[in-house]
C-alpha cells in the first residue's frame, strides 16, 4: 500500500511469517463454519489498518464500524459481526475506548519504505540484470591491480565480521521532537510521572529516526499510554518496543501489568485451589477474567487451570470431548467455557460429557 507521509511518499506492506496459517488461533478459527471465510476477512482488517497504526478508521478519523467493514472487504455483515467477536476472543483484534477497532499485531508485522528508497532500489536492480559495456575510455590509470582489488575486497569482508552497534542517542540534536512531545503532554494536562515523562521522550526520539507524525498521531498515543498506565508499567512497554524494533507502543500484556492495587481492581482470593487465577468471580469483569484464564489453560498451556500442572491423557481427552459437543452445537469453546464452567462453578475436567444436554447460549458462529 501506498501513503502521503508529509511531503514524502511511503509504501506499507505486512510482513506475515510462513508459518502463519499453523498458528493454533488461525487453525482453531479455520475450524468453525465459515472459517476460512473468517481467516481472509482478517487479513483484509489488517491490510486496512496498515495505514493507521493499526486501526480500523477511514481517513484516519472515521472509525470503521461492521456494516462499512462489510462493504470493503464484500462480506455478509453479519459474517462481519461473527469474525469480529471472534477476533477479539483470540486477542488478534480489540476495541479502543473510543469504540474504535484494533488490529494487535499490525505494528508488529508492519513494514515500510519511502518512495525515494522504491526507486533507488529498483535502479540498483536493473543496473544488476542490464550490465552496461565496459568503458573503452579508460587509461591505464583507471586500471586497479588485482592484488589492490582483491585487498580491499578482504577489508570489505573483513568489516562485515564486525558487530554492528547501533549510535545511541545524541539528546542534544533530537531535543526537538522530544519537546513537541513534552509540551503536548502540559498542555494536554496529562498525569505522567517525570520518569514516564523521559521513557515518553525516548520513544519520541526512537520513532523520529524513521518516521514522522502529525500532533493529532501523537495526541493519540499519548491519550493511549494514558490510559495503560492505570494498570500497566508503561516504561517497561516503552523500553521492550524500542528493543523490539516496534514502530509504535505495544498492546499491553499480563507481563506488563502493575503488581499493586493502584489499578483500583478488587484483589480476588480464590480459596478454592493452588491456582490463584482461578478466582471466585462476582462482577461481571472478573467473570469474563476467569474464562480468559481457562482458555488459556485448556487451549494453549494445556494444564488444569486448577493446579497449573499439566494435562493427564484421561484429562485431554474428556476436554476433547467437551470440545467436539461445543462444536457439534456450534458453540464457541470460549462461550462454552463461560456457561459450563464460570457460571456453574464446577470444573469441566470434573464434568462428564456422556448424556449431556445442549447448553442454551447463542453460537458465535
Amino acid at each position: 500500500m501506498k501513503t502521503a507521509d508529509n511531503q514524502t511518499k511511503r509504501f506499507y506492506w505486512l510482513k506475515l511469517k510462513d508459518n502463519f496459517f499453523d498458528r493454533e488461533e488461525i487453525q482453531l478459527i479455520e475450524s468453525l463454519p465459515n472459517g476460512k471465510e473468517y481467516v481472509l476477512i482478517l487479513l483484509k482488517f489488517m491490510m486496512k489498518a496498515i495505514n493507521s497504526e493499526g486501526r480500523l478508521v477511514v481517513k484516519d478519523v472515521i472509525p470503521y464500524n461492521p456494516q462499512m467493514l462489510a462493504t470493503v472487504t464484500h462480506s455478509n455483515v453479519d459474517t462481519v459481526r461473527s469474525a469480529i467477536d471472534i477476533f477479539i476472543k483470540f486477542g488478534l483484534m480489540s476495541t479502543l475506548d473510543d469504540g474504535t477497532l484494533y488490529m494487535n499485531e499490525v505494528q508488529a508485522l508492519l513494514g515500510s519504505e519511502t518512495e525515494f528508497a522504491a526507486k533507488k532500489r529498483e535502479y540498483r536492480q536493473n543496473q544488476k540484470s542490464n550490465p552496461q559495456l565496459p568503458d573503452k575510455s579508460k587509461t591505464k590509470k583507471d586500471i586497479v591491480p588485482d592484488n589492490v582489488r582483491q585487498e580491499n575486497r578482504d577489508k570489505t569482508l573483513e568489516n562485515k565480521n564486525i558487530p554492528y552497534n547501533p549510535p545511541s542517542v545524541d539528546l542534544s540534536n533530537n531535543l526537538g521532537i522530544a519537546d513537541i512531545w513534552t509540551n503536548l503532554i502540559k498542555s494536554g494536562g496529562y498525569s505522567f510521572s517525570d520518569t514516564e515523562i523521559n521513557s515518553i521522550r525516548e520513544f519520541a526520539i526512537y520513532k523520529s529516526r524513521f518516521d514522522s507524525v502529525t500532533e493529532q498521531q501523537i495526541k493519540y498515543t499519548l491519550d493511549i499510554l494514558s490510559e495503560h498506565k492505570k494498570s500497566y508499567d508503561i516504561c517497561r512497554m516503552i523500553k521492550h518496543s524500542i528493543a523490539s524494533g516496534y514502530k509504535a507502543v505495544m498492546t499491553p500484556t499480563k507481563d506488563f501489568l502493575i503488581n499493586s492495587t493502584s489499578a483500583n481492581k478488587p484483589v480476588v482470593v480464590s480459596g478454592r485451589y493452588l491456582s490463584t487465577e482461578y478466582i471466585t468471580p462476582e462482577t461481571r469483569e472478573q467473570k469474563l477474567e476467569l474464562r480468559n484464564y481457562l482458555e488459556r489453560c485448556y487451549m494453549r498451556e494445556l494444564v488444569d487451570p486448577r493446579t497449573g500442572l499439566a494435562l493427564t491423557s484421561e484429562q485431554k481427552a474428556l476436554f476433547k470431548a467437551h470440545y467436539d459437543f461445543a462444536k457439534s452445537q456450534h458453540i464457541s469453546i470460549t462461550e462454552y467455557i463461560y456457561q459450563n464452567e464460570v457460571l456453574t462453578g464446577s470444573c469441566l475436567l470434573d464434568q462428564p460429557i456422556t448424556g449431556k444436554n445442549s447448553p442454551v447460549i447463542d453460537s458465535v458462529a
